[in-house]
């Protein structure tokens, strides 16, 4: 029970760093962790649109993507949109529920260990749907953009 416990603390610690440090790059009013200003509504999404697009032009100089793989990479990265703001929405939901714990309750570990689990499946279904999406954008291109496409993305060195 413990092992889980501190595996799944590790994994919300894990998403909480990718969440916050997405919101954080995003500025704007975001860089607070689910405190949001009714004026900013939005904002975040339509500057990833507009960081999406330039991307996606660049990728498609680099790669000499047809007019087809164009397409069908937009079609992907639109698809993966959705995808990505429904898990950011079940983060900030997650951090909501820890944040709203009572520490004095009598089922204060239970509820931990509740988080923890749902912190752990969101990781997973992560994990999951990036491995599919690279393998998605893999199937578009051609090997010789595949091998492109890993040298514009150098291995991060996270030591």
């Amino acid at each position: 029970m413990r092992k889980q416990l501190v595996i799944g603390i590790t994994a919300a610690v894990i998403g909480a760093g990718a969440l916050s440090a997405g919101l954080a790059s995003a500025k704007d009013g975001w860089d607070r962790c689910g405190d949001r200003q009714e004026g900013h509504h939005g904002k975040y999404e339509q500057m990833e649109g507009k960081h999406a697009a330039r991307r996606m032009d660049m990728m498609a100089d680099k790669l000499s993507l047809s007019d087809e793989q164009k397409t069908q990479m937009q079609e992907l990265f639109q698809n993966q949109q959705g995808q990505m703001k429904d898990q950011r929405g079940a983060m900030r939901e997650m951090h909501s529920a820890l944040r709203d714990l009572d520490v004095n309750a009598s089922d204060y570990d239970q509820q931990v260990a509740a988080l923890v689990s749902k912190a752990q499946e969101q990781t997973a279904q992560m994990i999951q749907m990036r491995a599919q999406q690279k393998k998605a954008l893999f199937a578009i291109l051609t090997p010789e953009q595949q091998q492109k496409f890993m040298e514009m993305r150098p291995a991060k060195n996270r030591s």
